[in-house]
């Protein structure tokens, strides 16, 4: 999807800013936090523009170097390789992502649960892709999970009980995007971090045009949607399935069961902060449709399915997506 949402939300600025007397639009194309990424801000003028993603890219590679799990030396490798029983300190920063962090997990039941290092690693999930023996899968899922880690928010430490380790691919884009709302604020800028996408404003002309793909081909829009604030993750089986002795399996594992999650559809989730839209897309993507639109509706999520159904998809948003401040869809009824 992240292509696809770039060229629609470019192209139409683009024609917007040519307008004599019109902001400039200023656009960049990088590669951060293992992705590609787009970056665009309408300014007054080109050079502030410039500033403003500088600023954004800044904030992108000093977040990167405190979560990756790549680097040695990020905050997040430490902690992954904290004793057992030996407390680790949190930064304030790190303090505040990681209360949020177990606030979605709780809320969740656990259906978001970034304590699965070992689990992914049992099945080589940023790699090639392996099945794990029944013994290996059983012995990483007993070092699975964030109540194998406790976290004392007066203190600001963690302390592991088991040697678990944690896994960002589920919150760490979201806490990236909200780190340049806060460096940004309400300007008008948009950033797509890997498909996740974040406003800081609307345009000109009114909210940022982004598209949602269709979950069986990733390179077709289904719907599109304007975004005037906030930020929309959405999950879906189809960008990153591992196929293993012929087996396609998702990349998205549900906690509960240390199993892959089963739901072929996708799952878009609009929320005022990007971690905790990166959180729900991926909790409510495990727990499927039925228990999920339950789930968003009970705790007045936006959320959005797209859910194969033969030769068509079906459309299931919550309540709390139709009438969302942030995000106007076209063509959902």
């Amino acid at each position: 999807m992240t292509r696809l949402v770039t060229a629609l939300a470019l192209t139409s600025c683009a024609a917007l800013a040519a307008r004599g007397g019109a902001p400039a639009l200023v656009a960049r194309d990088v590669y951060v936090m293992g992705t590609r990424a787009t970056l665009a801000a309408y300014a007054p003028t080109r050079d502030t523009g410039r500033a403003a993603l500088d600023t954004a890219l800044a904030v992108l590679d000093e977040t990167e170097g405190e979560l990756s799990t790549w680097r040695d030396t990020s905050r997040i490798s430490a902690l992954n390789h904290q004793p057992v029983g030996v407390p680790w300190q949190a930064t304030p920063t790190l303090c505040h992502m990681f209360a949020a962090v177990w606030q979605w997990y709780e809320a969740t039941g656990g259906a978001f649960d970034p304590g699965i290092g070992r689990l992914l690693e049992a099945w080589d999930v940023h790699g090639e892709g392996a099945i794990p023996t029944r013994e290996a899968a059983r012995r990483a899922q007993s070092l699975s999970g964030l109540s194998r880690l406790s976290f004392d928010s007066s203190r600001c430490t963690l302390t592991k009980h088991a040697d678990a380790t944690i896994d960002v691919g589920a919150f760490g884009k979201g806490e990236a995007l909200d780190r340049v709302d806060a460096a940004l604020g309400d300007s008008a800028w948009m950033i797509n971090l890997g498909g996740q996408i974040s406003v800081g404003g609307p345009t000109p002309a009114g909210g940022w045009p982004v598209a949602i793909a269709d979950p069986r081909h990733r390179d077709r829009p289904f719907l599109q949607v304007r975004l005037l604030e906030g930020s929309l993750s959405t999950s879906g089986g189809s960008e990153r399935n591992l196929v293993v002795n012929g087996i396609r399996v998702s990349h998205i594992f549900d906690p509960r069961s240390g199993q892959p999650a089963r739901f072929g559809g996708s799952v878009s989730v609009w929320h005022r902060r990007g971690l905790a839209a990166d959180a729900l897309s991926t909790a409510l993507f495990v727990m499927g449709p039925d228990e999920g639109l339950r789930w968003a509706e009970a705790h007045r999520v936006a959320a959005l399915y797209l859910i194969p159904a033969g030769d068509a998809v079906r459309v299931a948003a919550s309540a709390a997506f139709q009438t969302a401040a942030g995000v106007r869809v076209t063509g959902l009824e």
